[in-house]
């Protein structure tokens, strides 16, 4: 069962899944893979309380599952040219806002590998995979790390090509 709705954050998706909308509950090969945060940062959240959301949809996965929670590393984001430069949460040091998301991709990636460890602790680590699909998203030159337009031409969802590509990484 797929349950991808445009805009989701954190909350929306812990929500359904606490009232009712958890799929293979009792399935012991059931798989479920999670791919959510991106859209609580684009809507100005900070990186760590969407941590504590993704964290908490992870926890209530495995703790109401039988099956196996694959947690995506959240993808390069680069549309911050269609929204306003916000601080927070894309802020340097010196409080001024970055010209893109990739500090907060990257800040949020690292905060859940780390908390993954200790869902891993609590739940199992053979019932708790981490993937990082996400380099295959980025372009790199002169030092500039950001989103490769051909293969997310709107700087946040991938094209038909990557679709591939991801369920390949997933496999």
């Amino acid at each position: 069962k797929i349950m991808i709705i445009s805009g989701d954050q954190t909350q929306h998706l812990l929500y359904r899944i606490q009232s009712g909308q958890l799929p293979s509950v009792d399935e012991e090969s059931a798989i479920h893979v999670v791919v959510i945060g991106t859209n609580n940062l684009g809507s100005g959240e900070l990186p760590e309380p969407t941590l504590k959301g993704v964290l908490a949809v992870a926890d209530y996965v495995l703790s109401y599952t039988k099956g196996q929670l694959l947690l995506f590393q959240i993808l390069p984001r680069g549309d911050n040219h269609v929204l306003e430069n916000l601080c927070p949460p894309r802020c340097s040091s010196s409080r001024k806002p970055f010209e893109s998301f990739m500090p907060a991709v990257h800040k949020l990636n690292k905060l859940v590998n780390d908390g993954a460890e200790d869902l891993k602790e609590k739940h199992g680590k053979d019932r708790l995979g981490w993937i990082d699909c996400g380099s295959n998203f980025i372009a790199n030159g002169d030092g500039y790390i950001e989103v490769d337009e051909t293969v997310m031409p709107d700087l946040l969802h991938p094209n038909a090509a990557k679709h591939v590509f991801l369920a390949d990484c997933i496999l």
